[in-house]
């Protein structure tokens, strides 16, 4: 049994983590609101744990953090909570004798690569992928003998029920029973269902790893394939036309980020999501998309 202490509870990762592994270790939660875990500590900021906060646990999981958010323009409060604050638990964590920091971090600091490799520059275009940049560079300076630092840096995360982000706007679109425009859409991008990337990080804690690490499920899929598994999911038949390339050139143009989100590439190298310390994904997108389907629907 572990003593883990988790950063962050209101996450949602962390919520699926917390649920999933409070019978098998010793975990203590730190959140800004009350979540309603056993051993919940509820704080106005996590600038504010003292050092003794971190006393006595063999691992800290940070899941704290401000995530991509386009309203939001102030690059200061991306770096205040996501790099800076990171770095502080980190030297308490250190500071209190914690063996191990796993920081939760993102694909994003490689901006809008298509294909994420070892020699893939890291070149965040986001306040969000550069604030988490500058903080995996930090924590791994601090990693020793005695304090080892986990990057995880996930492809986007779904399942789990109501998961938040693009899966679920996906879910509502086809809900509405219209055409849509991913017929010819033959892209590959990577994912994670939630369960394969709690199980992951449950596993660099065990082995008590350090490094980098790109979990992801076991293959890339494209926009289409997500659509087909959701229609079949939510028992609907969804067209899916074909794009003309005039309108995908005017989508590129007009919304990159939408283009790149539904038309566009992203995939890890296989050689950097097979990971040293020898995790298998069990669980597919079916199997995510299913549990976001019936957590909709319960909710309609």
């Amino acid at each position: 049994m572990k003593k883990i202490l988790i950063i962050g509870g209101s996450s949602f990762i962390a919520g699926q983590f917390i649920r999933n592994y409070q019978s098998e270790d010793s975990i203590t939660c730190y959140s800004r609101r009350p979540t309603g875990y056993d051993k919940e500590i509820v704080v106005k900021a996590f600038w504010d744990m003292p050092v003794e906060s971190f006393v006595g646990f063999d691992a800290v999981i940070n899941f704290a953090a401000i995530v991509h958010r386009p309203e939001e323009k102030n690059q200061e409060l991306y770096d205040e909570v996501n790099y800076r604050m990171a770095c502080v638990l980190a030297q308490k964590a250190r500071q209190a004798g914690v063996r191990q920091f796993i920081q939760m971090s993102t694909i994003a600091v490689f901006g809008t690569a298509s294909r994420i490799s070892t020699t893939t520059p890291e070149m965040p275009r986001t306040y969000y992928g550069s604030s988490k940049l500058k903080a995996d560079k930090e924590l791994l300076a601090m990693s020793d003998h005695e304090f080892k630092t986990v990057i995880i840096r996930p492809p986007m995360a779904y399942g789990g029920g109501m998961a938040p982000g693009n899966m679920m706007r996906l879910i509502r679109l086809v809900n509405r029973h219209i055409p849509l425009p991913f017929g010819s859409a033959r892209n590959r991008r990577d994912f994670i269902n939630v369960k394969n990337l709690i199980e992951f990080i449950h596993l660099t804690v065990e082995k008590e790893a350090e490094g980098i690490f790109y979990p992801t499920d076991k293959e890339p899929y494209s926009t289409r394939n997500v659509i087909e598994v959701i229609s079949e999911q939510l028992g609907v038949h969804t067209i899916n036309l074909p794009s003309p390339s005039l309108f995908l050139r005017m989508v590129e143009k007009i919304r990159p980020d939408l283009y790149q989100k539904l038309w566009g590439d992203v995939v890890i190298d296989r050689q950097l999501a097979l990971n040293s310390i020898g995790y298998e994904p069990r669980y597919t997108l079916e199997d995510g998309i299913r549990e976001m389907v019936e957590s909709f629907k319960q909710k309609k």
